[in-house]
């Protein structure tokens, strides 16, 4: 009985993860698992054996196909010999930047059951599940929200907490790098502080002093102009996912700008002619968010 105990498990406790019309389905399909674990005689098989220690073919109850690797381990503990699992996804694609293949929506149309996190963490799941319609497999979602309960709401958390920090603090006074090689000498944590960024001055005397000598040191000055232009286009430049400006709660003049950043240390270059100082703070995503390194900055200016 344990296998079957262990299925049982597993299915009953996403069955309070599902909305009521999803319930049903997964009731039904635990009546399925039971009835295939029964050999021709109506015997419960455990572990390829039978109470009167026959042996038994170990029996394949079905097919799962899980989102990501973390999903297909807790598949796997679970059913263990008695499902075949697969994952569609390789283990060297972000969660968020995957996109099905052709094979891969084939594997989710001829699956008998489908596992994913949920909570928008798979964006191409529900599309690809829309546009299979019959030939859908259940799905499942480890992550949702018990039947009746509101789903946090991840993004407005995320905002209240950056202006709070903005407004409120506490402050935390930093001295920027004038230069890309001193980078490392300034760390800056996604922790809950507000960072109070000072831009460094720039010493004009050498620029000055240019002045004095013919046109050619000024052509080099250009040059070394265009050569950091150059340096800059060499980087991987994040782009922001979308802004926000001035948030409710938020200092005026606030921009909320949203990266998606992998696990890892990130140079963060500010360029200015006016401003010299300016208040930052960065967060990541709470919630299942957090486990895929979503990075949020927020300047004041």
């Amino acid at each position: 009985m344990a296998i079957l105990a262990s299925l049982l498990l597993i299915f009953s406790s996403v069955a309070g993860c599902l909305e009521d019309e999803s319930v049903e389905e997964v009731e039904d399909l635990i009546e399925d698992v039971i009835d295939d674990s029964m050999d021709e005689n109506n015997t419960i098989v455990e572990n390829g054996t039978t109470p009167d220690n026959g042996t038994a073919e170990v029996q394949i109850l079905g097919n799962v196909l899980t989102s990501t690797y973390h999903v297909e381990q807790l598949v796997s503990a679970v059913g263990g010999e008695h499902l075949n699992v697969q994952v569609i996804s390789p283990s060297n694609v972000p969660v968020h930047d995957y996109e099905p293949t052709a094979a891969g929506k084939l594997a989710l149309m001829e699956t008998d059951l489908f596992f994913y996190h949920g909570l928008g963490l798979e964006p191409w799941v529900q599309l690809e599940l829309e546009q299979l319609g019959s030939d859908a497999p259940t799905a499942v979602q480890t992550h949702a929200m018990p039947s009746g309960e509101i789903t946090l709401d991840y993004g407005s958390i995320l905002i209240a907490d950056l202006c709070e920090h903005m407004s409120e603090g506490p402050f935390e006074a930093v001295m920027l790098a004038d230069e890309e090689g001193h980078a490392g000498d300034v760390e800056i944590h996604a922790e809950h502080v507000a960072h109070s960024l000072t831009i460094p001055e720039h010493d004009d005397d050498d620029q000055d002093g240019d002045d004095d000598h013919d046109g050619h040191d000024g052509h080099d000055g250009q040059d070394d102009h265009n050569d950091h232009a150059g340096h800059h286009e060499q980087h991987n430049h994040a782009t922001a996912e979308y802004a926000i400006e001035n948030a409710s709660g938020c200092p005026t003049g606030t921009v909320i700008m949203i990266f998606h950043l992998e696990e890892g240390e990130h140079v963060l270059e500010f360029e200015s002619e006016e401003m010299q100082e300016f208040n930052m703070v960065a967060l990541k995503m709470p919630g299942g968010h957090a486990h895929h390194h979503h990075d949020h900055g927020d300047h004041d200016g």
